[in-house]
């Protein structure tokens, strides 16, 4: 867990050295907790690499398409490829090495500044040996501009 949270850290240093329009965030998932590093979630287009920290790490590959961009809210949805990491927790003895997920979801952002958004987001998650799921959840996304 440690590395973990010293990667974050240096993830944070570079990007606020670098001022790229960088996204991070974490999303809290029924299935699994995500650190995620994307580019600007404000744009039509966006992608995101999704780190997963719960029960195994596992990685996934997010592009998405804002269908609603505002400066208080986006609607997006997306196509995600995982591999590890994110499990249907009724099946820990057969653990799914591969899905295919459809991310729905909301960014809200309530403040002047509109770095800070919420996030709402709900994906059917299809994965080898046909274990296919809802997952759900919530999170934080801060946006360097």
């Amino acid at each position: 867990m440690k590395k973990v949270f010293l990667f974050s850290f240096a993830v944070f240093a570079f990007i606020s050295i670098s001022k790229a329009q960088v996204s991070v965030g974490v999303n809290f998932q029924t299935s699994d907790t995500f650190i995620t590093v994307g580019t600007d979630p404000d744009k039509e287009f966006f992608g995101e690499a999704r780190l997963g920290i719960g029960h195994h790490i596992g990685l996934e590959l997010m592009g998405g398409y804002n269908f609603v961009r505002k400066s208080e809210v986006n609607a997006y949805v997306g196509a995600g490829l995982g591999l590890l990491g994110d499990h249907h927790h009724k099946h820990h003895d057969d653990h799914n090495d591969i899905y295919v997920a459809i991310p729905v979801g909301v960014l809200i952002k309530p403040f002047n500044t509109k770095n800070l958004g919420f996030l709402i987001e709900a994906a059917p998650v299809i994965a080898n040996h046909s274990h296919t799921y809802l997952r759900g959840g919530i999170g934080v996304k801060y946006t360097f501009r």
